[in-house]
């Protein structure tokens, strides 16, 4: 049974709040449960960093999925050997990620979405344009009427028209007047 759940709501971010906040909460006796070792750290560095610091703490820890609890002995080993291979998984899985885009290249592709509006983008841009122009409707009733989602849609649709958007100065970096 848990006294208190911790939960991150991104991942491989350097910025862990709720993590900063257990840390601070654990006392002298406490064991932490995670489902996965790597939910603590990313390097096995950072995690023998706290593994002794739970230890100076008089804190214990459980990791659910390797089976892992610093309250025996083998624990203890278990924690470290499993704390070298999250590591090297990591390891692994960034290199094939690497090989895989070094693949995709040689074979002709860059990756990412393409640029430029497509055919039926245009249309829509040209329409938007022209709709504009007209000082007739207002920005939300031209995205309604086009099946627009968002304004920053139908401004990107103007810009691309070269249509002078009221309030708005076209830069590389687009800022309010």
């Amino acid at each position: 049974m848990c006294d208190h759940i911790f939960e991150e709501k991104m991942s491989a971010t350097k910025n862990r709040p709720q993590f900063e906040k257990m840390i601070d909460q654990i006392r002298k006796g406490d064991v932490i449960a995670v489902w996965r070792i790597d939910r603590l750290g990313r390097t096995t560095l950072q995690l023998i960093k706290l593994m002794v610091e739970l230890r100076e703490k008089g804190v214990e820890f459980v990791s659910i999925k390797e089976g892992i609890d610093t309250r025996t002995q083998m624990g203890r080993v278990w924690f470290m050997l499993s704390s070298i291979f999250a590591e090297n998984e990591l390891e692994v899985l960034k290199e094939r990620t690497k090989a895989g885009f070094a693949s995709a290249r040689a074979r002709g592709r860059i990756g990412g979405r393409p640029k430029g509006l497509s055919e039926k983008a245009k249309k829509t841009a040209s329409t938007a344009g022209a709709l504009y122009k007209t000082n007739q409707l207002t920005t939300g009733e031209i995205c309604s009427s086009l099946g627009i989602k968002s304004k920053a849609t139908l401004y990107r649709y103007l810009r691309h028209e070269g249509v002078h958007i009221e309030g708005w100065t076209v830069s590389p970096k687009l800022k309010r007047d």
